[in-house]
């Protein structure tokens, strides 16, 4: 997959997205978050990135609520990251949170997931196939097991079979089985706790931040 490519596209999107938003309108994935809440988590995060493709240890993170226009103050941010990205070769050594991958490859991939995930936040709509196909393995090799390691989450008994039109994953062991279908997207989103609710007892597992 061609991370960076998709996530300028999301980049884009995602100014669109804010442009056409009301700042002060609630955001319901999101309780007691406003859309301008969201704008500063999502622009903070993104001079996070910015931050740690120069560094070896976690930068401090800002996600205050912005001043001024929202949708230019994120697109300042988000352009700045992803020229950043560009300019560095996937390898290019930095701190992250995967202790499996200190690359900026990581970054490509995990902000395509950060932006996507809170457009939809933002205005709801449906993820392509091979994003929220990508997102879903992500969510399942690497937020689950740092939600497990980070004492946060006690996966419940049972498996979980989320199956969509062109593909299948499982998580946990044993029995009780349950399963979720539906689209790639509907799929990623229940794993992020927003839109079709998960099956019991994984309705409410904390398996992603």
């Amino acid at each position: 997959m061609d991370h960076l490519t998709l996530l300028e596209g999301e980049v884009v999107a995602m100014v669109d997205a804010l442009r056409a938003a009301d700042p002060g309108a609630p955001v319901p994935s999101c309780p007691g978050w406003t859309v301008r809440e969201l704008a500063g988590h999502i622009t903070g995060i993104h001079r996070w990135v910015l931050a740690a493709l120069s560094s070896q240890t976690p930068p401090p993170y800002d996600g205050t609520a912005t001043d001024g226009d929202l949708a230019e103050v994120y697109a300042a941010a988000g352009e700045a990251m992803v020229a950043a990205l560009r300019d560095l070769p996937p390898d290019h050594p930095c701190w992250t949170f995967d202790k499996g991958n200190q690359s900026a490859s990581f970054w490509r991939r995990r902000q395509v997931h950060e932006v996507a995930v809170h457009r939809w936040d933002v205005a709801p709509y449906v993820l392509s196939d091979e994003i929220a196909e990508d997102g879903i393995d992500e969510a399942l090799d690497l937020m689950l097991p740092r939600q497990l390691a980070l004492g946060r989450l006690t996966l419940p008994p049972g498996r979980l079979h989320l199956v969509s039109p062109t593909r299948s994953w499982s998580l946990g062991e044993g029995a009780p089985e349950a399963t979720l279908h539906g689209s790639a997207s509907d799929l990623l989103l229940s794993l992020w706790g927003r839109g079709t609710p998960r099956p019991d007892p994984w309705r409410d597992a904390a398996l992603t931040p």
